[in-house]
């Protein structure tokens, strides 16, 4: 999902005089910019120049009541001056006009995607007289200068007509509520949690590189299970290789029952910045990443991969790892790329004891869009399986073991399986 527009979704321009240039009056008066209406989504977002993502500051964020300034006819407006030498126009500045109400502040740098404003009709639109929510998209070379074609900004071309599709339209964040623990929540009173929880299964240590069981996996397995609130697990990944990689998938298996969402935790190990995994490149930590979905998938967990905004754009191919996989991102600011994929968003976090039977600060998420389900088993054919005195070496007993869980199979009578030591 794209933005393909100043808005998600469908974008029309209604009315020919609603067309930049010589469109008014009988093509006697001029029309500085394009009137955009937003079918799909209300709010006014920064613009892509023909997909390219661009950013820039605001400079303008205000309703002027003046008439003597020649702006005052925009109502509500936003500007924004573009960082230099991003396009090849001459296109320094960008207004967002007839706003209902502002979503930025002077000073603030946006891009591509952000949320400036809400449309609105505000000001002098349509000489005071609109029938319609839209925004009045202009730009110029100068903050003064006469607007030039705003098409390769406004994503649409200058005519009559409705362009994109619903189907690109922004996901509305008012799905289920979420949080995700771990040992840092202490001891949880699950009878009293409202929310269904991602529960983390552990974490491979960022010097060490030993894999380890969260301290609280055990009980928060059990209680969120037994109230009906286990949405599915994460792994803090400290991997340098897939083989490592692989086998954290595996440690999971060995301790979390498959069935649920299992998601590689990428990110810093710690605040200065030094751990094992964190001098990996991009494509070698999303290799890492892919090796876990891979074998998790085979080991039956719905795959995916959690990480934030700024860490998913510099450090791991997020965006192309969300093709197969399950996205989890986390921003809490007002203004995210919402262009980044998602089906579950980490938008904030309490205060302490904000979630009832939780003392700690806990994290809140929203589904943003429906999971999926994970693929059913085959039918039954005639094929019959039998094994007697066969020893599979760690890595095939540990994927039969989690195939026999699946099928209910009983250790000691369908099978017979135990932990030796190597």
């Amino acid at each position: 999902m794209r933005l393909a527009s100043i808005f998600y979704g469908r974008v029309q321009v209604v009315y020919s005089w609603g067309r930049y240039g010589w469109t008014r009056g009988g093509g006697k008066v001029w029309h500085g910019g394009i009137d955009l209406v937003g079918l799909d989504d209300k709010t006014i977002r920064m613009p892509y120049y023909k997909g390219k993502k661009i950013t820039g500051k605001v400079v303008r964020a205000r309703i002027v009541l003046d008439r003597s300034n020649k702006t005052w006819e925009w109502g509500y407006y936003v500007c924004v001056q573009l960082d230099a030498d991003q396009t090849p126009d001459a296109v320094n500045f960008l207004y967002f006009c007839h706003c209902s109400s502002l979503l930025v502040q002077v000073g603030q740098k946006v891009s591509s995607g952000d949320a400036l404003a809400v449309m609105g009709r505000t000001g002098n639109a349509a000489l005071g007289d609109c029938p319609y929510d839209h925004c009045h998209l202009e730009v110029r070379a100068t903050a003064t200068g006469r607007g030039l074609d705003p098409t390769a900004y406004a994503g649409c071309d200058n005519a009559v007509g409705v362009y994109g599709t619903a189907e690109a339209a922004a996901p509305t964040e008012t799905g289920e509520t979420v949080i995700d623990v771990s040992y840092h929540q202490g001891v949880i009173e699950w009878t009293k949690v409202p929310y269904r929880a991602l529960v983390r299964i552990g974490y491979r240590g960022y010097g060490t590189g030993a894999l380890m069981k969260d301290e609280q996996f055990d009980v928060n397995l059990t209680g969120a299970k037994a109230n009906n609130k286990l949405l599915g697990f994460y792994f803090f990944s400290q991997a340098i290789t897939e083989d490592e990689a692989r086998a954290e998938a595996d440690f999971c298996a060995s301790l979390a029952p498959t069935g649920y969402p299992l998601f590689f935790d990428a990110e810093w190990s710690h605040s200065v910045h030094d751990g094992r995994a964190d001098n990996l490149t991009k494509a070698q930590r999303t290799a890492c990443a892919r090796a876990f979905c891979v074998r998790a998938a085979a080991l039956g967990y719905q795959p995916g991969v959690y990480t934030f905004t700024s860490f998913a754009t510099a450090n791991i191919d997020y965006e192309g790892l969300c093709k197969d996989y399950i996205g989890w991102l986390a921003d809490t600011r007002a203004n995210y790329d919402t262009s980044l994929p998602r089906y579950i968003h980490q938008y904030g976090q309490t205060a302490k004891g904000g979630v009832p039977g939780i003392g700690p600060e806990t994290d809140l998420n929203r589904i943003v869009k429906t999971l999926p389900t994970l693929d059913k088993p085959a039918e039954p054919t005639h094929q019959e399986v039998w094994l007697d005195h066969v020893v599979l070496p760690n890595a095939a007993a540990m994927e039969f073991y989690t195939v026999a869980k699946k099928y209910g199979l009983d250790n000691d009578k369908a099978y017979h399986a135990k932990f030796v030591e190597e």
